[in-house]
């Protein structure tokens, strides 16, 4: 008995050695085999995201009367380029034409918490006004978002973020683009100008959660344009040339301060709760003779926004809007416009809007201009502009 407990000893670690080696062997098989397979992939794996938006609505008031308005078809594509840096492009075709809204390049990667991005981009200034149409929660953009910043914050330039190592949320964003605002007249993107005519923006951004269910966004941000050339026009004028050229005493400040209160119950997922939106904004810069092009005063105005949206369930969301502005060349003239909406979502890819906006002014003799609207947007695949409830 022990003289075969020796032998059995003596044989064991033989056996233990070939059954690890035949173990090892079948692992190499099968690793070959998986790798001479053929990709479990599409033909489309490698190509961008792609995706179409449609936004069609019908107006009626004092200046529309009864119109049905295609607003837009935007093409939206996005991909990563590479471990480093990923790209998006907004192509927008309406009845005006077909317009590149959107296409940037943004870094992925960049060492000390930064973030560059670069092309055609919306600037991060205030909150609603770097959202598409689409994406606001009215069927029209707010007056306030249309005169002083120029539509949307369209810009061709470059901006750079750093997240700040803080125990709390907290950014800061420098920008230098040709222009600020897509509908901003101020300057061509298409001329060449010194770098004293560019607009230069910063911004400083900080979030913090109030609590399970509560959360508070704040912003602060300025756009200063130090300089900009304007020619008076000598064919309205009837003066003799050389034609005056005013640089001198012509920078211009667009400021302002938004505010953002969430309120998400625990319980209620993420269609529950409300948004709370509030912007403020100053223009300060010298204004012009539309017609002749020669200078005016320097004029300071203020206008400002507040928006609070419901979110009842997956589908409803109510919500009120009220814009004040004043105007750009006599801030004693102000606008009051009051908004109702309702939004219906079916699906996730789809929304239905109804809104009553009564818009008046303190000019004596103006009339109340009274509106309603019913838009419809559907979105075909790819659709994503970030932070969708932002």
């Amino acid at each position: 008995m022990r003289m075969a407990l020796l032998i059995l000893a003596a044989l064991l670690p033989p056996l233990a050695r070939a059954q690890e080696a035949d173990r090892l062997k079948a692992i190499e098989e099968r690793l070959n085999k998986l790798e001479g397979a053929p990709a479990n992939a599409s033909l489309s794996s490698f190509n961008p995201s792609l995706g179409v938006l449609l936004d069609v609505n019908y107006t009626h008031g004092k200046d529309d009367k009864g119109t049905f308005n295609f607003k837009t078809a935007e093409l939206n594509i996005g991909a990563p380029i590479d471990p480093f840096l990923k790209g998006w492009a907004v192509i927008n075709f309406n009845p005006a034409g077909v317009e590149v809204e959107e296409a940037s390049l943004k870094t992925t990667s960049l060492p000390y918490n930064l973030t560059l991005t670069g092309g055609r981009l919306f600037a991060s200034f205030g909150r609603l006004a770097h959202f598409h149409d689409d994406s606001l929660p009215v069927t029209k953009r707010p007056r306030s978002l249309e005169n002083f910043v120029g539509g949307e914050t369209q810009a061709d330039g470059l901006e750079v973020q750093h997240l700040f190592p803080t125990p709390f949320y907290l950014t800061a964003t420098l920008g230098a683009y040709n222009k600020l605002g897509g509908e901003n007249g101020r300057a061509d993107n298409a001329v060449a100008r010194p770098l004293d005519h560019f607009t230069y923006l910063g911004r400083l951004a900080t979030y913090a959660d109030l609590g399970a269910d509560h959360s508070l966004e704040l912003g602060i941000n300025s756009a200063w344009t130090p300089k900009r050339t304007m020619v008076e026009d000598v064919s309205v004028t009837g003066s003799p040339a050389p034609a005056i050229s005013t640089v001198k005493g012509t920078w211009r400040t667009l400021s302002g301060v938004d505010l953002t209160y969430r309120y998400h119950p625990a319980q209620g997922g993420i269609y529950k709760g409300l948004v709370w939106a509030t912007e403020v904004m100053q223009n300060n810069e010298r204004r012009f003779d539309p017609g002749t092009r020669l200078p005016l005063d320097r004029v300071r105005a203020y206008a400002g926004l507040s928006a609070i949206e419901f979110k009842l369930g997956r589908q409803w969301r109510p919500g009120v809007l009220v814009d004040l502005t004043e105007d750009l060349d006599n801030p004693h003239t102000l606008t009051r416009t009051y908004t109702g909406f309702l939004s219906w979502w079916p699906s996730e890819f789809q929304r239905l809007r109804l809104s009553y906006s009564k818009a008046t002014n303190n000019v004596p003799g103006s009339r109340e201009n009274h509106s309603v609207a019913l838009q419809w947007t559907g979105a075909l695949g790819f659709h994503v502009h970030g932070f969708k409830d932002r």
